[in-house]
């Protein structure tokens, strides 16, 4: 046990999962918190029987195992602190490493902080102030920059951000209004500074329980041609995604579902059904800021990584509306989550921070983790990498994972963690990606010596440089056959390339700077986030060239 705040890390599964894993990733002294709790229950209760459960190995400072409620005796203990929910009941055990001490702390109260991360109550929007006053406040939903309109009815422009204010005028529903600055959090009201038909003040964006304002929805998104070289001359833009969200995007494997992570205020995953016409995204509510989004290969799974050090992997469960399940609790790292990839067959999640939580002998600065997650356990830590990584990126294949920081980059055997091999560094990597099939590998360097080169995927050898006309490259995508590159910049510029010819095939100029772009899953449609919260669609309608 390195420190004190060595808690390496917690794994909650609902019974989906622990069916699936037979138990597999939970240490064995669980066993022992079980057969005390049938003892109590009158009858066997197996993991199988859990609704949910979660672990965590901690090194107890007495024989109380960190009960409040117990005198300890003795030293430092090694141990398990267990929460085991059964039949609308959620237990706190606590287990030693050698589980000779097995302690009942008590029963958890269900609705208090397991039931958080969904309580508007209990949430103080992370936007307002310390000077705000008469909270807490709800999420903000919106931004400064944005495009709103009132929910129903009409809504009350103000002179001064109270409820007390003189009325300047009234805004009736589906009418546009621009928010220009904010927030102002007073008496329990979130408010923003606005314009609508050059009249400028107050609006009130969520109060006492309600929302009065949400962002402007796009048109529905028209009937598209797959997109190919010969027809991405005809892009344009169908519509734009405006929310309280980060300038980041992942797409489900079917090209059913698009996820933003939130913004700070909003604390939460957009997620849009791209199956309904009207776009309205449904909010997964979180209760710490998240750094870093992905979706699960082939499953309705979203995994996002926090701002604390944790991981998450939440299940879409179908339905009007959308609901989620929480499937997987990873307390990975010290620190923000800067990264993570999932391999092509989902069965494996890397995770990258400022120090791993691991019970290997290595050094846990900067190192990430390789999740084996049918087993819930460390397949391999990779280490040595001397500065933070910001990019993770597995080889079609599965078998290999790209690595890199500021400085250092690296591709790791995913099964041992071994690193096979490194490269120069001229500049600072912005982006990096495999195309599909795994033939070809594109990064791009920030200046000096600002570039954008394509590798062969194996060699890393180097096959063209693509003479982009930013030097501010920021993100980049393949299509789903591989055939095109769309590169996105900083300065609002995006380009598609021929992958085979090298040849620049068109370029479009966009609304701010550009941080993550990519093709949807089926080929149609260039997503584009910004860093003015918002997400343009591009496409050819059907029927064009």
């Amino acid at each position: 046990m390195k420190s004190a705040r060595a808690r390496f890390f917690i794994l909650l599964m609902f019974a989906a999962l622990a069916a699936r894993t037979g138990g597999q990733g939970a240490p064995a002294q669980i066993n022992a918190a079980l057969q005390d709790l049938s003892g109590r229950l009158g009858y066997t209760v197996v993991i199988g029987n859990l609704s949910n459960w979660r672990w965590e190995q901690i090194n107890f400072p007495d024989s109380a195992l960190g009960c409040p409620s117990l005198d300890g005796s003795g030293g430092a203990v090694l141990g398990y602190k267990f929460q085991l929910s059964h039949n609308a009941n959620t237990y706190d055990y606590r287990v030693s490493n050698d589980s000779s001490l097995v302690v009942f702390c008590g029963l958890i109260d269900a609705a208090g902080a397991a039931a958080a991360p969904e309580a508007e109550a209990s949430y103080s929007n992370r936007l307002c102030s310390d000077a705000a006053t008469g909270g807490p406040y709800m999420r903000s939903r919106v931004n400064a920059g944005m495009e709103v309109e009132a929910l129903a009815g009409s809504l009350n422009l103000r002179g001064h951000p109270s409820p007390e204010a003189p009325v300047l005028l009234q805004i009736p529903a589906g009418l546009p209004l621009r928010i220009t600055a904010g927030p102002d959090c007073v008496d329990g009201y979130v408010w923003w500074l606005a314009i609508f038909n050059d009249q400028t003040g107050y609006i009130a964006e969520a109060g006492d329980g309600d929302y009065y304002v949400h962002p402007l929805a796009p048109p529905a998104i028209p009937s598209r041609e797959a997109l190919n070289i010969n027809l991405v001359a005809y892009l344009q833009e169908f519509g734009r995604l405006q929310g309280n969200f980060q300038s980041a995007h992942g797409w489900s494997s079917d090209n059913r579902y698009l996820a933003m992570p939130g913004a700070i205020g909003s604390d939460s995953v957009w997620l849009y059904d791209l199956r309904q016409p009207n776009l309205t995204p449904a909010l997964l509510d979180f209760d710490q800021g998240i750094t870093t989004l992905a979706f699960r290969p082939d499953q309705a799974q979203v995994a996002f990584g926090s701002d604390a050090g944790s991981l998450h992997l939440w299940q879409i469960v179908d339905g009007s509306p959308l609901t989620f399940s929480e499937r997987l609790f990873l307390n990975a790292h010290v620190g923000p989550v800067s990264a993570i990839a999932f391999s092509p067959d989902g069965e494996k999640l890397a995770s990258a921070g400022p120090e791993a939580n691991t019970q290997a002998e290595v050094d846990r600065r900067f190192a990430a983790i390789v999740w084996d997650l049918p087993s819930v356990s460390q397949e391999s830590i990779l280490t040595g990498n001397g500065e933070l990584i910001h990019e993770l990126a597995f080889n079609p294949n599965g078998d290999s994972i790209f690595s890199a920081g500021d400085s250092s980059r690296g591709v790791w055997t995913v099964s041992s963690g071994e690193r096979f091999g490194s490269f120069g560094v001229s500049a600072v990597l912005t982006a990096a990606e495999y195309s599909p099939a795994g033939q070809q590998f594109a990064w791009a360097q920030a200046a000096p010596g600002a570039s954008l080169e394509m590798l062969d995927a194996v060699s890393f050898a180097s096959l063209a440089n693509y003479p982009v006309p930013t030097a501010n490259v920021t993100t980049l995508g393949f299509s789903p056959d591989g055939a095109m590159l769309v590169v996105g910049a900083a300065d609002g510029v995006f380009t598609v390339w021929d992958t085979t010819a090298h040849q620049l095939l068109t370029t479009r100029e966009i609304d701010g700077a550009i941080h993550d772009i990519s093709f949807s899953p089926d080929g149609s449609l260039i997503a584009v986030s910004t860093a003015r919260h918002s997400l343009h669609l591009y496409g050819v309608p059907l029927g064009s060239g």
